[in-house]
């Protein structure tokens, strides 16, 4: 019997992600330039051609990678979709990003070692800040409607420290509980606004 056009659109997306994953491992692992397409392709027990029907280069995976990665952290913010963030949609951001920790701390780990990557990191720096600026704008907007007496500076603060927070808990879990920092975080943030 033939497959479905859902069947071939499961096992395509099968596919894609099962690159994707092996592609993230090995760049994490030995450096995105000095990974190979056939690299990718034999770790993934797929041939190189079936790896081209899916992705035209490796930059292409990257893009993606990082585009997956941008859009599973920013899509818990603003909820409903109203262009305000509300004091408990903060809150929700921040406790599903660290359950996103918690539930793949391995692909975070791969995810953000390949960040670290002096090209990579440019690149992305890149594709973030086109990405970021409504995002940024939706927390700044945020802060000032907290009573911020410095709504910039605050913004740069709590940036800095949920990111700080995510890579601490990706490379040295062990560290501080999980569950006391995300709190610890929560307090912190409404500590820097409030003033």
């Amino acid at each position: 019997m033939p497959r479905s056009p859902k069947q071939y659109d499961d096992i395509r997306k099968h596919k894609k992600e099962l690159i994707m994953g092996v592609a993230l491992e090995l760049f994490a692992e030995n450096g995105y330039h000095s990974t190979s397409m056939s690299q990718i392709a034999k770790k993934a027990g797929i041939s190189k051609g079936l790896t081209y029907n899916y992705f035209e280069s490796k930059s292409e995976i990257l893009n993606e990678l990082m585009e997956h990665g941008f859009n599973e952290i920013y899509d818990n913010l603003d909820i409903n979709h109203d262009g305000i963030l509300s004091e408990e949609e903060f809150i929700f951001f921040i406790k599903q990003n660290f359950r996103l920790l918690r539930e793949n701390m391995q692909h975070w780990k791969l995810f953000f070692s390949l960040l670290l990557q002096p090209k990579v990191s440019a690149t992305f720096g890149e594709k973030y800040e086109e990405k970021a600026g409504p995002i940024f704008n939706l927390f700044f907007e945020f802060i000032k409607s907290m009573g911020s007496k410095n709504p910039e500076s605050d913004l740069m603060a709590i940036s800095s420290m949920l990111e700080g927070a995510f890579l601490y808990c990706v490379a040295a879990p062990d560290v501080f509980p999980m569950d006391k920092l995300e709190e610890a975080v929560i307090s912190s943030c409404f500590k820097i606004v409030k003033g």
